[in-house]
């Protein structure tokens, strides 16, 4: 005979925010691009592939994740700088929600909040893919960087000035609170940033509101 075994199962309550933040100094955006990852994707495959002529356009637009994606791959060599001025008008730059979290997470340790950061991952999500990025000035930089092997490249580097932003969040009250949350993005947008070149002090920010 089988025992019956009743189960209460405690819901869990879920609270959501949108936390607004401002760059304190430039954002630089780059991810791989387009072209590095058909390059990649073909010698893991084993094809032969011709090395391609460098559209810069093309190099420069999908090294950036954008809200509403960019053209799709087969009129790459397409792109033009009058395309990057549509996009930059039309579309929007975007940082990722998992480098939101990661860095929040990061910010848990390193400012002894806790000495790990399972309990605030389990505790808060950040629910967008993407968090468009408003800004009021854009530019290209130029750099030399030097690759493990080979010769240096140039490389085009996405750098936005006056920028803003929004982390939309949720979270359960049981381990942090939302005062608490805020202040661990506020202190990952002090001591940590987001985007690249955080190293070099780009990327970082403050939180001026919550919604």
């Amino acid at each position: 005979m089988t025992k019956e075994r009743i189960i209460e199962v405690q819901s869990v309550k879920i609270e959501q925010a949108t936390i607004l933040i401002e760059g304190d100094g430039d954002l630089v955006l780059n991810k791989m691009n387009a072209r590095t990852v058909r390059e990649l994707t073909a010698a893991r495959d084993g094809k032969k592939t011709i090395k391609e002529v460098p559209n810069i356009w093309e190099d420069i637009i999908t090294a950036i994740h954008w809200r509403d994606g960019y053209p799709v791959e087969d009129t790459y060599r397409d792109m033009t700088e009058e395309t990057l001025r549509d996009m930059l008008t039309n579309n929007a730059p975007c940082i990722t929600g998992f480098g939101l979290k990661k860095s929040f997470c990061q910010a848990v340790v390193r400012n002894e909040v806790d000495t790990y950061a399972t309990k605030f991952d389990n505790a808060m999500n950040v629910t967008a893919r993407l968090e468009p990025v408003k800004f009021a000035e854009y530019f290209v930089d130029k750099t030399l960087m030097s690759p493990k092997r080979g010769a240096p490249v140039l490389v085009y580097i996405n750098r936005f000035s006056d920028w803003s932003s929004q982390v939309h969040i949720t979270y359960t009250e049981n381990v942090y609170t939302l005062d608490q949350i805020v202040n661990i993005i506020n202190m990952a947008g002090f001591g940590l940033g987001i985007g690249s070149g955080r190293s070099s002090g780009y990327g970082r920010y403050h939180v001026v509101g919550v919604e």
